[in-house]
């Protein structure tokens, strides 16, 4: 098919060894004695680990990187051409590239464009972008052209763009294919979020219908650092608006996408498409503001805002696969970055706790863990009632995970008296947080594992939980989720008959940290819909209070008292335990909420 116009591409995950540059290479030149293809793809900085924030300052990380690549051109036996990632210093000035190589010539390097810094990136605290750079520079004992430039031959022409590169209104893609590529490939170093990837695939899908031609999309996968996001290793092929070919796995081994890309087609439609042959006069608009005045006539809305936005309504079946994907992967990437097999969690019979040890005994079943490593603790007060102790109790044992009971009212007790304190309020609410944080830590010093915690995103934006007591864990597994999606995880568990009923109790019990008698969470905060639906509105949208009152007039005082407990308890926040993100934003202080503690 070589010769009857195809192009065979693989684009390949490697199993990835962050800041180990030569490891690194030694795996892809292994991966490559088995392809069979033309191209072979690597992830955006494939050859050091994306997730290294500062250490890519490091002078040994850069000096092993170039090492490595040295070696990759001495040992590479590939036929094909191999499009890989790397970070590179030109000129004292580090720049995160893609390297063409064939064989042991250096092709060309592209700098990336567009370095995103928003949410949980900061590309620009390490890298210069690479705009109207095009020069020749010495690296490694080559003259090699450094820029954004179209790789051609009578087979095929491609063009290389590196992940945030196609997120932006104008891209690099355009103008390469607008020069005369066939094929643009995008290395990547892409973060997981619910339905991210179809995001990915419609950008994809729009710009090869536009301009007749295939895209190569490679991203790095879940053995990068998942301190605060997990990166899925997806892979997909368009030609003409058509998926050829995906992949995604989640696999912490190697993944490799194989597609077919059919040049002829692509150039033969290419010099149909009248559309192709007028756009490079677009860029010499000369556009200017035509201004009018204000419009003054009121309305209201067609339709009715959804007020259960993080609660999944359609393909229910797959967003409940990439959540559980995502905390699962994210947490067994942990425990091997680590080098344990035992984690500690506190179960208390309500929903957070619930979703945490489901979702662990998920991960334990997958990647072969046995469950008598997870330890599952309940810590009974006297405010706790005998309904969510025995659920705490019956869900651990149908799961098959070591249960272990230890009631702290007499350790509260003691604690109330040597600080003379008698009445029950906050510092006997906090007390017990405390004493059950301690123990879990303790738990996990004694069986060498870590403390997982169970608190989700709602009750982070409230500051509904300990400062040091149930804020506090080794890694935050629900941190990702509000509320109302927590439930919704549950209740798609609940389907399993072995659970169901179980599930079902526990999703029905009143939310309460049971610290009080009696005591139940939304009788103080309100409706966690409704706090979920402020928390969706200011994170999606950045509506300020009064907006989000004019959706729903009813609920002002929640709405007023969400403002005021979001903004007093950004501390918490500022100090809360590493957890990976899941949805479209997060409110760790290192991915998308940065505001100060005392604002």
């Amino acid at each position: 098919m070589y010769n009857n116009g195809f192009l065979k591409v693989a684009a390949i995950t490697p199993e990835v060894y962050l800041a180990k540059p030569l490891k690194n290479v030694e795996k892809i030149l292994e991966i490559l004695i088995g392809i069979e293809a033309n191209l072979a793809v690597f992830p955006e900085l494939s050859i050091t680990g994306y997730s290294l924030e500062d250490l890519l300052y490091s002078n040994k990380l850069l000096t092993e990187t170039n090492q490595a690549i040295k070696y990759f051109l001495d040992k590479n036996k590939f036929q094909g051409i191999v499009v890989v990632g790397s970070p590179l210093t030109v000129e004292g000035i580090l720049y995160n590239v893609a390297i063409v190589i064939r064989k042991d010539k250096i092709l060309g390097i592209v700098p990336k464009i567009i370095l995103p810094h928003t949410h949980e990136f900061n590309e620009k605290r390490w890298f210069n972008d690479g705009t109207n750079i095009n020069q020749e520079i010495e690296f490694l004992g080559q003259t090699v052209l450094f820029g954004s430039n179209v790789f051609a031959s009578e087979h095929f022409n491609f063009g290389v763009e590196i992940c945030a590169d196609m997120w932006g209104p104008y891209n690099p893609s355009s103008y390469l294919y607008l020069s005369g590529a066939e094929v643009v490939v995008n290395i990547s170093a892409s973060t997981e979020n619910l339905n991210k990837n179809k995001v990915r695939r419609t950008l994809v899908n729009a710009v090869t219908i536009r301009h007749s031609a295939a895209y190569v999309y490679c991203s790095s996968g879940v053995n990068e650092s998942s301190s605060t996001v997990l990166y899925g290793g997806d892979k997909f092929v368009y030609q003409a608006g058509n998926l050829v070919a995906e992949k995604q796995d989640y696999s912490f081994d190697t993944e490799i996408l194989y597609a077919d890309i059919d040049i002829s087609s692509i150039r033969y439609n290419k010099r149909k498409n009248g559309y192709i042959k007028d756009s490079k006069k677009i860029a010499q608009l000369n556009i200017k503001n035509i201004r009018f005045k204000n419009l003054k006539k009121d309305f209201s809305l067609e339709s009715k805002m959804d007020l259960t936005p993080f609660v999944p309504k359609i393909d229910i079946g797959g967003n409940f696969k990439q959540i559980t994907n995502i905390q699962t992967r994210s947490l067994i990437k942990r425990m091997r970055a680590i080098d344990i097999k035992t984690v500690v969690i506190g179960i208390s019979g309500g929903l957070d706790s619930t979703l945490a040890l489901l979702q662990i005994v998920k991960a334990f079943k997958d990647f072969n863990y046995q469950l008598k490593n997870v330890i599952a603790v309940t810590m009974p007060s006297h405010p706790t009632s005998e309904r969510t102790r025995k659920n705490a109790e019956l869900l651990a044992k149908k799961l098959g995970v070591i249960f272990i009971e230890n009631p702290i009212g007499n350790l509260v007790d003691q604690q109330l008296k040597l600080i003379a304190h008698s009445e029950k309020d906050v510092t006997y609410e906090n007390v017990q947080s405390r004493i059950r944080t301690n123990i879990l830590l303790s738990y996990a010093n004694k069986y060498h594992g870590i403390v997982v915690g169970t608190g989700d995103m709602t009750e982070m934006a409230l500051g509904w939980c300990t400062f040091a007591g149930d804020q506090i864990a080794h890694y935050s597994l629900n941190a990702g989720l509000p509320k109302t999606t927590v439930r919704f995880m549950v209740s798609q568990y609940a389907k399993n008959n072995n659970l169901k009923e179980l599930l079902l109790d526990i999703i029905n019990t009143p939310i309460s940290p049971e610290l009080l008698e009696n005591q139940v969470t939304e009788d103080t905060i309100g409706s966690y819909e409704v706090n979920d639906f402020i928390l969706y509105r200011l994170l999606k949208d950045g509506d300020s209070m009064e907006r989000i009152i004019s959706f729903i007039p009813d609920e002002e005082k929640t709405v007023r008292a969400f403002f005021d407990r979001f903004y007093k308890n950004q501390f918490k926040r500022s100090t809360m335990p590493e957890g990976v993100k899941i949805l479209f934003a997060a409110l760790s202080s290192k991915t998308d909420l940065r505001i100060p503690g005392d604002l």
